[in-house]
Parts: structure tokens; C-alpha cells; sequence
């Protein structure tokens, strides 16, 4: 990040470990926006130049509060297809919030069923919870659940569960939960399968 970017970001969102650890808090993010709107504006764009997925939430944190960021959603419009990883899924995520375009679960479909980083496909699965589940979505759930990393597993079964309707926590379903946590691919075949009845039927 840029020192400007840094120091703007460690103001407006607290410490990094902390932001990368629990997420950021936008709760005083509106108020500055109306405060100075022209210079958190600024900053966004350059937190949107290096590629910094908390600059993308915080666009679409404002969005969903009601503040005008016509001009800062033409910005993720123009990341969107350069952006990987998480900072592609948090792109997409504050698009949404503005347009609501069911399209935008591709992108991050793409990062949950691409080669990169867990952590980053962890957070294309919880982004999904967000979506319809059209077949796309569920479709890269399901090859989610097959990942190599368990993490990813629990996270996609868990959107799978939640878009059907089902509010308990993965673990709660003890079956499933036993053939995510298994070593065998062939078990994460099988819960994928099953957590995919719903739309396969």
C-alpha cells in the first residue's frame, strides 16, 4: 500500500493485523464520507489502484448505506476483470450491493474454483451466501466442497446449506460434516452431491 493509503486506511478502519484478522469497522466510515467526501473518495480510489480488498468493502459498505458512489462504482466497474483473488471477490461484492446483477457471482465463482490461495477461495464461498442459487454458483460450491483444503470444504458446504434454506451450522449435520472432515476425496464427492440435491433433483 501507499504510505497515503496506509495511513488513511489505519485511521479510517483500525489496525491492519486486526483488519486482516476480524475485518474492518466501517461504523464511522459514512460520517467521514459526509464529512470529506472529496478526500475519502481520493483515498478509495488509490486503496482501488493497489488492489486492496478493504478499499472495495468500504465502497460498498457507503453503497449500502444509502451514499452516493456513482463515480467510485465506474472505478470497480473498471477492476473488476484485472482483479484476482480476494480483492476480486470484494470487487464484485460491492458491485452487487449497487446493482444487484446476479452476473456478478461469476467473478467469484471463478476465484472459489480457480488455483489460488485458500484463504481466498474461503472468501469467495462466504461471498456466495449473498446470491441466488443459480446453477453457476452451485455448481462452484459443490467443487468447493471437492477442494483440497478442508477450510474451503466447510466454508462452501455451509453456503450450499444456507441457500437452501437450512440455517444450521454445517457441523450440525453430523453426516456431512464427517465426509467434509474425511481424507478421502471420494467422501467430498459424495457430501457434494448431497448438499446439491436440492437444485439436482
Amino acid at each position: 500500500m501507499t504510505s497515503a493509503w496506509a495511513e488513511f486506511s489505519r485511521q479510517a478502519f483500525g489496525d491492519p493485523y486486526l483488519v486482516w484478522h476480524d475485518g474492518a469497522d466501517f461504523g464511522s466510515l459514512l460520517s467521514r464520507w459526509q464529512d470529506e467526501p472529496a478526500l475519502v473518495g481520493e483515498m478509495l480510489q488509490v486503496g482501488l489502484s493497489e488492489a486492496d480488498p478493504v478499499a472495495a468493502e468500504a465502497i460498498g459498505s457507503l453503497a449500502g448505506r444509502g451514499a452516493d458512489v456513482s463515480e467510485l462504482a465506474a472505478r470497480l466497474r473498471e477492476w473488476l476483470p484485472l482483479a484476482q483473488g480476494t480483492f476480486r471477490v470484494r470487487v464484485a461484492q460491492a458491485l452487487f450491493v449497487l446493482a444487484r446483477d446476479q452476473d456478478l457471482a461469476q467473478p467469484i465463482c471463478a476465484v472459489l474454483t480457480g488455483d489460488g490461495f485458500w484463504g481466498e477461495k474461503i472468501d469467495a464461498a462466504i461471498a456466495l451466501n449473498a446470491f441466488a442459487p443459480e446453477m453457476n454458483v452451485v455448481q462452484a460450491l459443490v467443487q468447493g466442497v471437492q477442494d483440497g483444503e478442508y477450510l474451503v470444504r466447510r466454508h462452501s458446504a455451509q453456503t450450499l446449506l444456507t441457500l437452501a434454506g437450512r440455517r444450521a451450522a454445517i457441523e450440525e449435520a453430523t453426516g456431512l460434516w464427517a465426509e467434509i472432515r474425511d481424507n478421502d476425496p471420494r467422501a467430498w464427492l459424495r457430501a457434494g452431491t448431497e448438499l446439491a440435491r436440492p437444485w439436482t433433483r
